[in-house]
């Protein structure tokens, strides 16, 4: 096996306009929208973030899918992890990903991340307000509906894959009634198609109140910077480490979606965490219980262009920071046991908050450039 790290950038699709964001935010709405119109909230706030050269660009195009895998191979990025939304049948966002499944020039290994989340207009501070309900009816015949579309990247030669199996990561695995069954029977459809199996893999944020929706799992990967904040670990002292806190993650989604529009409407302050204590519970090597875990970083976190006045930021981030972290990181990949190196990277693209690999006006090429030299070092 090779031993050289696997870089796998989450990649966002959320910069072409779709029919649905112009009805709930108006014609022609992309993230774009809300990262130009940011503010900077204190002095040396990094805000507006400006793609470099103004780049503001349209994912509906082929052009710019080709110029974004070409950067990130060309940077040592070993592949992209599309986010992919599926609401029982209905898609949103899904040009992208049909334009990369439909263009074999474009090479870059690829899975899906499925962030199977209810919409609402949280960054409006109405939880409340559904705009895209996710449900998961327990049944073959809906299964197999998600299966029909999903076979097409499972079976495309770009396919990212452990021991031959193609990746799957899901997001939320505790809103999905009879998982394990839903599970087992891709998998068993994935083979009667001539794969050797699925492997699943859960997006781990924060320690899971009930572990039972993880049994037809391979593995983990941490989620980063909200995995290292929400471990036990990192204040632990924190309400987040509560009993109260844990039932609360014990609610059905839309209870809890209900209680954040509460805290949204009476909470109106700026959320600070440190880059570099945060960094330092990353490079920690920590288990998943019966779950091969793979690492996970962050490049940035500030959501003030969607939250505003009510962001989260992690404070001193920079390309020489990011550098020195992903270094150490790295050098811990020896001790991991998994069966293939992967790290899995937040983000390539996810401008709305702050988290990007791409070039920016600020730093121009320096993250893209710490890939290059720290993970092409790394063998």
């Amino acid at each position: 096996m090779d031993k050289r790290a696997k870089l796998i950038a989450m990649y966002f699709p959320q910069l072409h306009a779709i029919p649905e964001n112009d009805e709930w935010w108006g014609e022609g709405f992309t993230d774009w929208v809300n990262v130009k119109a940011a503010q900077p909230l204190f002095e040396g706030h990094n805000q507006p973030r400006i793609p470099l050269d103004k780049n503001h660009y349209d994912q509906s195009d082929m052009d710019t899918l080709i110029w974004q895998a070409d950067l990130a191979k060309s940077h040592g990025i070993h592949g992209f992890c599309h986010y992919h939304y599926w609401f029982d049948g209905k898609q949103l966002l899904e040009t992208p990903t049909d334009l990369m499944l439909g263009n074999k020039d474009i090479n870059m290994p690829f899975c899906l991340s499925w962030a199977n989340e209810t919409w609402s207009k949280r960054w409006d501070g109405r939880d409340h307000h559904i705009l895209m309900k996710q449900t998961h009816p327990p049944c073959k015949e809906r299964w197999k509906l998600h299966f029909d579309y999903l076979i097409r990247a499972w079976s495309d030669e770009r396919a990212i894959c452990v021991d031959g199996k193609p990746v799957f990561v899901i997001y939320r695995p505790q809103n999905i009634p009879e998982i394990e069954n839903m599970l087992d029977y891709w998998k068993e459809l994935a083979v009667a198609h001539g794969l050797k199996g699925l492997y699943f893999i859960f997006q781990k944020q924060y320690e899971m109140p009930k572990r039972e929706c993880l049994k037809g799992f391979d593995a983990a990967f941490q989620f980063q910077p909200f995995e290292a904040i929400y471990s036990p670990e990192f204040d632990p002292g924190s309400i987040r480490h509560s009993t109260w806190f844990k039932m609360i993650r014990r609610l059905p989604e839309g209870a809890q979606d209900l209680l954040r529009a509460l805290r949204s409407k009476f909470v109106n302050e700026l959320t600070f965490y440190d880059y570099d204590r945060v960094w330092a519970e990353v490079v920690k090597v920590r288990r998943e219980p019966d779950l091969t875990t793979y690492p996970g970083a962050f490049v940035d976190w500030d959501n003030t262009a969607r939250y505003k006045n009510k962001a989260t930021i992690f404070k001193g981030a920079s390309p020489e920071k990011f550098t020195f972290w992903l270094d150490k990181l790295l050098q811990t990949m020896p001790e991991r046991d998994i069966p293939e190196p992967f790290v899995f990277i937040n983000a390539w693209n996810e401008w709305a908050e702050s988290t990007y690999l791409e070039p920016d006006e600020k730093n121009q090429f320096s993250y893209l450039k710490a890939i290059s030299d720290v993970a092409g070092s790394k063998l």
